[in-house]
């Protein structure tokens, strides 16, 4: 009877060899086993190269996956919210909302530009009467910080007043198209889901 046990433990563990070879198959060391499905499978977000282990590339692809899973919709609909109210925080040069939306050197630009503005007794009137388009340009991940960059094409109206309401810039009957590019980050291990303007940059002509 113990010999009849072992032969069918024998012909039960190749059996189960078999059907492990059937579901894995064998590949060659620089092939995938999985294949493509689809064209999303290409798509990848640039990470800063790192030294190789097990445990830092699952840390490597959790960023990634973080950066690159965004819901575009759902960020560019906030994105263009935020868009209106930097421009229009910046006008009127409130820094208090302008510190909760943006972040870094480019907060201090922004609140230096404010100060410069209010020196020379100058105010700045902005509409936005519509935003025509908006598109991510790119995505990607850096020490853990997520960087989404956007742009966007608006009409607006700016115009400059002297401290008499004398127009020194713009036309406050005239609506013109303008394009901005803007960079927005956020740490992609904090709980908190806001992202904030850390950088912006004038389109090539």
């Amino acid at each position: 009877m113990a010999f009849l046990d072992l032969i069918l433990l024998a012909a039960l563990a190749a059996f189960l060899g078999y059907r492990l070879w059937l579901i894995l198959g064998t590949h060659e060391k620089d092939k995938p086993i999985r294949k493509r499905r689809s064209t999303k499978d290409d798509d990848v977000v640039p990470v800063r190269a790192q030294s190789f282990s097990a445990k830092s590339t699952e840390k490597e692809s959790e960023a990634q996956n973080a950066s690159k899973d965004i819901d575009e919709d759902r960020f560019l609909q906030g994105a263009g919210m935020a868009f209106r109210e930097i421009v229009q925080a910046y006008a009127l040069g409130e820094t208090l909302v302008l510190q909760k939306l943006l972040e870094g050197p480019l907060l201090e630009t922004f609140e230096d530009a404010i100060e410069k503005r209010k020196k020379a007794k100058k105010t700045l009137e902005v509409e936005i009467a519509r935003i025509v388009t908006s598109e991510i340009l790119t995505q990607r991940e850096e020490k853990g910080v997520g960087y989404v960059t956007v742009r966007f094409v608006s009409e607006q109206c700016l115009v400059t007043r002297n401290s008499k309401g004398k127009v020194l810039e713009g036309d406050p009957d005239r609506f013109t198209e303008v394009t901005d590019i803007w960079t927005f980050s956020r740490p992609l291990d904090s709980s908190n889901p806001n992202w904030k303007l850390v950088a912006t940059q004038i389109p090539e002509a």
